[in-house]
């Protein structure tokens, strides 16, 4: 999306929630990692995504470019190893599986999703699938350049554990497409949040879930927190650009279903150009004292300044996000009552332990959201096979007396 706005003085930021600071940081105070991609500018920069797993972060730029910049988590530095063109016009990106060399878009201009590969080293990127969604079963309409612009994945086990309804049907609903979850896209006519079931290895095969009301009348960007449930909305309106915060449960305003607002922050604004299009955070989880971090990017053009033009991308941090770490539950079991996962990480298996003995359901889900096997317990320790589970997270839903609790287990 283009948009020109100038702003002749820079405007003070605050929040409407319980954040003291944006994040604790102005534009200028966090730091700059233009230049860790070309240090004369970078045109387009449109959209973002944070991948925990492999600490990277993915850009794209309408203009048709993806890159890829690697954090070095023993001196905290940034580096490209990943610059590629890719078709015309994304303007927001996502993975599934955070452990796969494969990526998706959503192309404004187009009305697509996505789906590529890549090569580990990047050197290759490959367009696999696309969905057009113009086409049947979507209601979408073709607004020209007000289209859609950010995408995210949310796996099913949050779906399920917020009771996320279809706006069709009015009831819960969660993937049945083979993704084991939906992509979420951002719109910037109406600022709706449009969602789609999507089979992932099969050409325009979808199902249409719904189109859900944010808090603002443009969305630009989306990013999901798995560790926390919360989603964030980046709204990209002049002079009031504004980040909010769902945790994905609904209200009926209006004859239409709207997410329930958490948290709305006012971003900060920079000199120049305030055409914050892009945004990602790490997650919250599953140590809260871990410092979060989000990335703001800006679209710029050619005709504008070189000063401008090399400072695009802003690393925020600390930031205090919403959400805890048992936001994926459906209940709250007491102190007493909290299982243990050791050793968490593991190799060949893990124990769950538990303070009392008493009948237990624990449902087991891999980081794509698919429940990957299911086990009951009248024991105070369960032993648990995961020596042919592939490396990566996986999360732990154990439910007691009516409650459920929730527990993230790393595989190594």
């Amino acid at each position: 999306m283009i948009r020109y706005f100038l702003v002749l003085l820079f405007t003070p930021f605050f929040t409407v929630s319980a954040q003291s600071a944006w994040p604790s940081q102005t534009w200028t105070q966090a730091a700059s990692l233009t230049s860790v991609m070309d240090a004369f500018g970078v045109l387009d920069l449109s959209g973002l995504h944070w991948n925990p797993d492999l600490n990277r972060l993915y850009l794209v730029q309408g203009s048709g470019r993806v890159r890829v910049l690697q954090l070095n988590t023993v001196n905290n530095t940034f580096t490209q190893i990943g610059n590629k063109s890719i078709d015309g016009g994304p303007e927001g990106i996502t993975q599934v599986d955070f452990a796969a060399n494969e990526f998706y878009t959503i192309a404004e201009n187009a009305y697509e999703i996505r789906r590529y590969s890549n090569t580990a080293s990047f050197s290759s990127i490959t367009e696999l699938k696309h969905w057009n969604l113009l086409a049947a079963p979507s209601p979408m309409t073709d607004t020209g350049n007000d289209g859609p612009e950010g995408i995210a994945f949310i796996p099913d086990s949050a779906l399920s554990s917020i009771g996320f309804v279809s706006q069709l049907t009015g009831t819960a609903y969660t993937s049945v497409k083979g993704m084991g979850g939906l992509l979420f896209i951002a719109h910037q006519d109406g600022g709706y949040i449009w969602v789609f079931d999507v089979n992932p290895n099969v050409n325009n095969d979808f199902v249409y879930v719904g189109k859900y009301k944010t808090n603002r009348i443009e969305s630009c960007d989306l990013s999901f927190d798995r560790t926390t449930g919360m989603l964030y909305i980046l709204h990209n309106v002049p002079g009031n650009n504004r980040l909010e915060v769902t945790d994905l449960a609904t209200s009926m305003v209006n004859g239409a279903l709207k997410f329930n607002v958490v948290s709305e922050y006012f971003l900060p604004t920079p000199a120049s150009n305030d055409n914050i299009e892009g945004f990602a955070i790490t997650p919250k989880c599953p140590s809260e004292s871990n410092t979060v971090k989000v990335f703001l990017c800006r679209d710029v053009e050619s005709n504008e300044s070189a000063t401008v033009q090399q400072d695009v991308l802003r690393w925020f941090s600390p930031f205090v996000a919403d959400g805890n770490c048992e936001n994926l539950s459906t209940g709250n079991l007491t102190i007493d009552e909290n299982p243990s996962i050791f050793p968490n990480p593991g190799v060949e298996q893990t124990s769950i332990t538990f303070a009392k003995a008493s009948y237990k359901n624990i449902k087991i889900y891999n980081s794509l959201g698919q429940q990957i096997t299911e086990k009951n317990t009248i024991d105070t320790t369960l032993v648990i096979n995961t020596d042919n589970w592939k490396s990566g997270i996986y999360l732990f839903q154990i439910s007691e007396n009516g409650k459920t609790f929730s527990r993230k287990f790393i595989k190594t």
